[in-house]
């Protein structure tokens, strides 16, 4: 039955992407802050497919500590729906993403219109200084970051592998950590195409305020989001 539910809920995302993507094309030549307005209206309608077609139901939890400041959001990654929920329920989000994504018809466009911060893995140090001058800029502005620490979707309970790049945005930045467990992974796999029902909870955490060492930053939010993000399976 999943099988043929997932079937349908891809479909369906497909015609809704192509069609958001047509009839939103007067908004390319507006301005950048107004693509955030039929974007929020397309992830909803992804939200309402998953749970009518796939009885997928999610959950926000710790809403109480959002900041009104900018900071860094570290979050653990198992799916696709963190990404979308993130932009959709954190105000003034922005990604870090690589170059090549432009590329992707219709998509591409619209992700360059956004004005997030774009990264080209080939181009080495001066690269990354130029991404940071970007992130930093946006930070100051009054948007926050969303990083997904370990690089990838990572399988619910599989081994962590925290990198360090947020680390070098925190020290040129000094901005607080907000972390955020997820368990999407249960509903999204990560090795298949075939959605299984149940409700995805994201848990955000206690900010992260403390100015500590490389290392220890570096366990703590390794820590804080993995025994969050565990607990989240067993519910």
């Amino acid at each position: 039955m999943m099988i043929f539910k997932s079937i349908i809920f891809y479909i369906c995302l497909v015609i809704w992407t192509l069609f958001m993507g047509l009839i939103c094309i007067p908004f390319l030549l507006l301005p950048n802050k107004l693509l955030k307005y039929p974007t929020k209206i397309w992830i909803k309608v992804i939200f309402i497919f998953l749970e009518r077609i796939c009885n997928i139901r999610h959950k926000i939890k710790g809403e109480e500590n959002i900041p009104k400041e900018a900071v860094l959001i570290t979050a653990k990654h198992q799916s696709a729906f963190e990404t979308l929920a993130l932009y959709y329920y954190l105000k003034d989000c922005f990604f870090v993403h690589k170059k090549e994504l432009f590329l992707i018809p219709i998509f591409g466009q619209y992700l360059y219109k956004s004005n997030m911060v774009a990264i080209d893995r080939k181009g080495g140090t001066k690269t990354m200084r130029v991404m940071l001058e970007k992130v930093s800029s946006k930070l100051k502005s009054g948007s926050s970051i969303i990083i997904f620490p370990e690089g990838t979707r990572k399988v619910p309970g599989s081994e962590p592998d925290y990198k360090t790049g947020f680390i070098g945005i925190y020290n040129h930045t000094r901005k607080k950590i907000l972390p955020i467990a997820v368990n999407s992974g249960l509903c999204w796999p990560k090795h298949s195409w075939i959605l299984k029902s149940g409700l995805i909870t994201i848990q955000i955490l206690p900010l992260i305020k403390e100015n500590i060492d490389k290392k220890t930053l570096l366990n703590k939010v390794q820590e804080n989001i993995e025994l969050a993000s565990n607990k989240l399976l067993t519910l």
